[in-house]
């Protein structure tokens, strides 16, 4: 039976438009402050159900209210329940009290317009059901009765449920966005306490402390209390028990993710900042997380704004604690930097094939600085790219200025190439050069099937004018050619390969080679000379046709 004396809400409009649409027009803050009184509630299981008619209900199994219980509790505004009941606990004493200004109830009103409770104190047959109306409060003359009436409830059923109706909001609720975003306003602990946020389908999403860093592809991670230091700098912390966990992510974050969040007592009670840290280098792109500050919870006066999304930094506990934070980001961004540099070097090592040094040393010519500077800028710390992204830079520069660069940037006749690259690698330029006129001078004599042991006999007798090949007759037929051009380029062939020999071949056979060394008389640069002049050579020789066989006049 209802009591014969009408439950009242005593308010001031202006307040209640202030707390309630204005404060609370993000449907995550509004549904989070319900949450968060279940768990006052001692509930263990808490469904956030999204209608298919523009409706969502918050159901709890809490211990409930009575009729008693709503009127003095949930119909007075701005009653701190810490005080009224001289505690910090919940009911069963197995918690920590999360609410403190006594305003949730009007958070329902920044999205919607009616709301009815129902609620059903443990050991209570009798369910409490209440109905309030937006439009109707602020009509009302700063004392509003509600709509009320007793019902019978299951035997055992305990809880309370909240249903909102006409939103204000017209897009349709995304179930999983709303769990992840209630994902990042809750902290709670341990394992009977479970929030679900039901679709009009039916899918379920569980809200937990790690669906708010699932998204993120988590590169390194700092866990607290363990990862304070032993330092000084870090006594702050371990003294208050902070803890908690902060990750850098492998690539920049969204402005969603940035930031470290600070929880009280399991609520959101700062958004995520850095605290007054240089938020203008680019490492707070890639940090994220969240720190466990339960001891807020014990300062007078409270220090958390009431909607629960920024502290009071102008006292002198919070100015220590920020202080410390920022502290804490300076030493955590020269990790960071530190562990980068190695992971990036690391990858780069294995996309290379080497380390970076080695590479840009092995490059004998003059690109050698400006491949080094280049290297050492996509390497640096100024660069904001991740890992994968230096690495496929180094690639790139790798593929245009490779190992040895100078050699390769020759094009060198494969032949040529493949006989000398190991020689020219360890700077043996001089057998470099040998095997490069051995593998010639073998092919001449293979290609003109001359069997002559001296090297310059081969040449000699394999081109000029009566040499056994010629090298330009194929561009002779069809092309107005002089004869004295195709003359002059047969006895070019022959002159050059018998110049390469006794310039090359025969001087490096008769001197000491640490002599020539030392003299400067044979450099890198001479090899390379020498092995583009024998390519030359090979490419005519692959070109080249047997000397066409000229017939004797028949004998008259």
């Amino acid at each position: 039976m209802v009591n014969d004396v009408p439950l009242v809400l005593t308010f001031d409009p202006q307040t209640v438009d202030h707390l309630g649409s204005k404060m609370y027009s993000h449907l995550p803050n509004a549904v989070a402050e319900l949450v968060a009184n279940a768990y006052d509630a001692d509930a263990n299981k808490v469904d956030v159900v999204i209608g298919a008619s523009a409706t969502i209900s918050i159901a709890d199994d809490g211990h409930g209210m009575s009729r008693q219980d709503v009127a003095d509790k949930y119909l007075h505004i701005g009653r701190n329940r810490r005080i009224a009941s001289s505690s910090s606990l919940t009911e069963s004493g197995r918690r920590s009290v999360s609410g403190k200004k006594g305003l949730g109830k009007l958070a329902l009103f920044g999205i919607g317009k009616k709301i009815e409770l129902i609620t059903t104190r443990a050991g209570s047959t009798t369910s409490t059901v209440v109905q309030l109306s937006y439009d109707d409060m602020m009509a009302a003359e700063g004392q509003y009765n509600p709509t009320e009436r007793s019902v019978q409830s299951p035997v055992g059923q305990h809880g309370t449920v909240v249903r909102l109706t006409a939103l204000k909001r017209t897009s349709a609720i995304d179930p999983q966005a709303l769990a992840k975003s209630l994902s990042r306003l809750f902290n709670y602990g341990g394992k009977d306490f479970r929030v679900r946020v039901l679709g009009p389908d039916g899918t379920a999403y569980l809200v937990t402390p790690e669906m708010r860093l699932s998204t993120v592809d988590a590169e390194f991670e700092w866990a607290f209390p363990e990862s304070w230091s032993a330092e000084d700098e870090d006594e702050y912390g371990r003294e208050h028990a902070i803890s908690g966990r902060i990750v850098s992510a492998a690539s920049p974050l969204g402005q969603g993710l940035r930031g470290i969040t600070l929880y009280v007592s399991g609520r959101l009670a700062n958004e995520p900042e850095y605290f007054g840290s240089s938020e203008s280098s680019f490492v707070y792109s890639y940090l994220t997380g969240y720190l466990n500050v339960d001891y807020l919870d014990g300062l007078e006066p409270d220090v958390i704004a009431t909607d629960r999304r920024a502290i009071d930094w102008n006292t002198d506990e919070t100015a220590a604690l920020q202080l410390q934070l920022r502290k804490l980001l300076l030493r955590l961004g020269q990790e960071w930097r530190v562990k980068r540099n190695a992971a990036r070097r690391k990858q780069s090592e294995e996309v290379l094939g080497g380390d970076t040094d080695e590479w840009v040393a092995s490059i004998k010519a003059a690109e050698q600085e400006p491949v080094r500077a280049l290297v050492a800028t996509i390497e640096s710390d100024d660069i904001d790219i991740t890992s994968s992204q230096q690495g496929a830079l180094l690639k790139l520069v790798k593929e245009v200025a490779p190992p040895h660069a100078e050699f390769v940037w020759r094009h060198l006749h494969p032949e040529i190439q493949a006989a000398t690259s190991s020689y020219y690698i360890a700077q043996d330029y001089y057998k470099a050069v040998e095997e490069a006129i051995k593998r010639y001078v073998n092919s001449v004599a293979k290609r003109s099937s001359i069997t002559e042991a001296e090297a310059s006999n081969v040449v000699s007798k394999a081109f000029g004018d009566k040499g056994k090949l010629r090298v330009f007759q194929k561009y002779m037929a069809g092309n107005d050619f002089n004869d004295k051009t195709a003359w002059n380029i047969e006895h070019g062939q022959q002159h050059v390969s018998m110049g390469i020999v006794a310039g090359f071949r025969n001087p490096l056979a008769h001197e000491e080679i640490a002599k020539l060394h030392d003299s400067g008389a044979f450099t890198h640069d001479d090899c390379l000379d020498a092995l583009s002049m024998i390519s030359h050579l090979m490419r005519r020789l692959d070109d080249a046709e047997d000397t066409p066989v000229v017939e004797e006049a028949a004998a008259l």
